[in-house]
Order: structure tokens, then sequence, then C-alpha cells
């Protein structure tokens, strides 16, 4: 029987992070993934046109010095390619019409398409009272505190193209906890942070001193698309440590550490570890788990997750009418469209579409539009390139389409969310070496995943250095 200082359950970026980590760290790790592919939901297609089109995730950005030094020991920093400065232009979409969204407050008390009651309604922010529930839906909170309007017009879309989400649905205590912390603490979200500010300079707290130099958040991807990035470092851990179409069937603890059964290639295998990370998609965690705490596990399989497609249309740069000079549009669910949103690849990453082509990325269904079996593919292409035509102008047919289509896309950290998660803390607690990752806990993108998979990482070493620690006293 193979023995492992740790078995990672799950190669999207949270596992492939955390695997990595430990790897460099000098530990014996194992990624046990049931796909065929490394990556998850970071899946990337390069077309014989030179299109560089992304299934899933479409943009990284992170100020983590963590992540750049990982760049270099991957080899990977001369893949990187780094967004155009138009990328900063983001857009909603109001009666039909484009329009820019401010990046500062200022810049949403000038604009014209935003009624004077509505920013004043900003404005009487620091005033509201703090709400006395223990929760509150994200579309509550948001009008409570700054008004329906911009609820409505603006965070409505960026929940939406970020989450896939309902806002009425969706815990602000879990979605956006630090705002839901500075209101209880500072009764508004401004004096929240505020109070926040002041204690740690009456306490005497400084700012902890950053690993490595200081840097300003930069969104960047790759020159074949993100899935390069998951690629590279399952191929760096190399085909020992990174099992594809391998499925964990059993888990159970022993006194020496876990035992797992796993179904490979036709065969039957039983492994051991010290220690697993449990890096797979909620519902699949909740069945290895369901015997071993069902209260968790019950918690797991109540996350759920919105279904999308993802469609990449190419086309002519002369197709195009009306193009959108900037990271894309949104569109409010009040506009009632097809689609979530409409993101312009290539003004983002030039390099991502030959020459004289444009090449979009349409966001299609989520919670409250979602994609439902019976849409046949053809259907949904033809509602994305209507969007585009009606959006940007695109007229004609495009020369290159690729739909991919997510049953299960993206988490939803909806009313529960909190509770669920506290279950699956006490499992941690009550079960020591067993860990969770994964975008149902601390932030559905991809760099807070990677992110969470390396906290992790160092937990679980942290650990394991301490069992053995309190075995050598035995």
């Amino acid at each position: 029987m193979n023995s492992y200082d740790v078995v990672v359950v799950g190669a999207g970026i949270s596992g492939l992070s955390a695997a990595y980590t430990l790897f460099k760290r000098g530990l014996d790790v194992l990624v046990v993934e049931a796909g065929a592919e490394v990556g998850g939901v970071m899946r990337s297609i390069v077309t014989p046109e030179g299109y560089v089109l992304d299934c899933g995730p479409n943009t990284l950005a992170s100020k983590d010095p963590r992540m750049w030094a990982e760049f270099d020991d991957l080899g990977m920093r001369d893949r990187l390619v780094v967004a155009g400065r138009a990328g900063k232009r983001r857009y909603f979409l109001k009666d039909g019409q484009p329009l820019e969204i401010p990046n500062d407050p200022i810049g949403l008390l000038r604009m014209e398409h935003v009624s004077m009651q509505a920013k004043l309604r900003v404005l009487r922010e620091p005033f509201i009272p703090r709400a006395t529930s223990p929760d509150e839906s994200v579309a509550s909170f948001f009008s409570r505190r700054i008004g329906p309007e911009v609820m409505e017009r603006m965070i409505d879309p960026f929940v939406s193209g970020v989450y896939s989400g309902d806002p009425s649905k969706m815990s602000i205590k879990a979605t956006f906890p630090s705002l839901w912390e500075a209101e209880q603490r500072g009764g508004s979200i401004i004096k929240g942070f505020l109070t926040a500010g002041k204690a740690k300079k009456a306490a005497g707290e400084k700012k902890a001193k950053p690993i490595g130099p200081k840097m300003r958040s930069v969104t960047f991807n790759f020159k074949g698309g993100v899935a390069e990035w998951p690629k590279t470092i399952a191929k760096v851990l190399g085909d020992q440590r990174v099992w594809k179409n391998a499925r964990v069937t059993t888990l159970y603890p022993e006194s020496t550490g876990w035992t797992l059964v796993v179904e490979r290639d036709g065969q039957v295998e039983t492994i051991e570890a010290a220690s697993v990370i449990m890096a797979a998609p909620a519902y699949a965690a909740a069945d290895l788990i369901a015997e071993l705490d069902p209260a968790a596990a019950k918690g797991l399989r109540g996350i759920r997750y919105s279904s999308m497609a993802v469609v990449n249309l190419g086309y002519r740069e002369n197709q195009v009418t009306r193009p959108v000079n900037g990271f894309g549009v949104l569109a409010p669910s009040c506009e009632r469209r097809n689609f979530l949103g409409i993101l312009s690849a290539s003004t983002l990453f030039p390099p991502f579409a030959p020459a004289g082509r444009v090449l979009t990325i349409n966001l299609m269904g989520g919670e409250i539009n979602p994609i439902r079996p019976e849409q046949s593919d053809d259907e949904l292409i033809a509602r994305a390139i209507a969007d585009n035509q009606a959006v940007i102008g695109a007229n004609g047919a495009p020369e290159v389409v690729n739909l991919t289509r997510w049953p299960r896309a993206v988490a939803q950290y909806n009313f529960g969310h909190t509770e669920a998660m506290a279950a699956l803390e006490n499992l941690e607690r009550t079960r020591p070496g067993i860990y969770f990752v994964g975008s149902y806990r601390g932030g559905v993108g991809m760099p807070k995943c990677w992110r969470n998979g390396v906290n992790m990482a160092e937990r679980v070493a942290t650990y394991l250095k301490t069992r053995s620690a309190v075995a050598s006293l035995r």
C-alpha cells in the first residue's frame, strides 16, 4: 500500500496550489483528479486561426508577491500577458446602451444616467442605521445602505458577473463579510472601516510587513489562456504525483492518518495519507464525508452551483460597428437580457485575437436566468450572436464560435452558507488531518482559490510538523 504525507482530492487551482506548496516544502504529495484534465473550470483553447479562447474564468488579478514568485519557480513569467489600459474601463447596460461605470464615488456623482435622488441617497450611507437581523440578502443590504437605484444598476450586474448569483438570495454575511462586519462595528460601512482603523492605531498595531516588495494589483492572463497555469503546475509535479481519471470512492480515518480507496484505470487501489486536503467541489466532497460527519455533509450538499454557458465569438474587425473599448459590458437583471456580460477579450488581451480581428466572450445563465438542459447549443449560440449584434453592432456570422456549458459553474453563497462553513470548521477541529478548500469557501475568484490553497497547505504543513513532534515524544 502506497503512503503519502498528503493526498489532495481535486486538481482545480485550489488543490494544485496546495499540492505545489507542499511539494516545494519537500513533502510527499499526491493529487487525485476524477476528470481527464486538471484545472477544474479553468479551460482554454488555442485555435488554428490564432484565437485564444478561455472557456471558463478569463482574467486573473493579484498583488500577492507569493503568486509572482510561484510564476518564477514554474518558469511562467515570460508567458504572462498583462491587460491593456483600456481594460480598466467597464460598462453596464442601460436601456440597451453601454454606459461606462465610474471608478470612484466622484465619478458616480458626475454620471448623467444616475438620478440626482440616487446620488443623494448614496451620500446618506453614514447615517443609515445598522441592521438588527443576523443576516441579510445582498440586494437588501445594498438597497438599504446606498439605495435601490444604485443597487439595481451597479451592484446587481457586478454580483451577477462575478458570482452569476441572485442578489435576493445571496447572504451578505457570506459573500461580503468585510462589509457586513463594518456595518456591525461602526453602524455604517464608512464609519465601520474608519472605526477599525482608529482602533488599530489606538492599540498601537502596525501594518504587517509585506511579504516581498509592495505591488499593485495587476490583471493578467497567459499566452495560452488561464488553463496554462494549472497545466504547468501539474507538469512540474509529474504524472506520478497527479493521477487523472482517478476517483476517490471511500475515505475513512485510521489511528495513523487516513485511508482512501481510489478507482483508477479500471483498478481499485488503497492508499494511506497522514493528511487529506479535500479540494473537490462541495457536492463531491459531501459524498465522501457523508458517514464521517453527516452535519458537515448536509451543509456542503446545500451549496448550490449556478448553471452557465460561455460563448466565444471571433469576428473580422470591420464586422463590429460599435466596439466597446474596455473590459466589457455587464447587464443588470432589470434589462432582461440573455447575457450576464459581453467581455471584450481582444481589447483586454490584444494577443488573444489575430490582427484585424475582435474576440468577445458572452457569459450566459446564472441563478436568475439559468441555462436549461433542454436549450440546444445552436439556440444558445444564436442568442449570443444576436446579443452581440444588438449591443456592439456585430454584423454577419462570426468566423470562430465556441460554446462551453457548465451545469455546475459557480458556488453560491446563499443564506445558510455561514452555517455550512461552521459545520466544516467543526469537522476540521474534531477530525485532525482533514481539511477543505475550494471556490465554495473564502471566495469564488481563481486568485482567491489559489491563495486559499496556499494558505491551507501552510496550515497542513504546520499540522504535520506538530504531529511528528508529538509522535517523537512517545
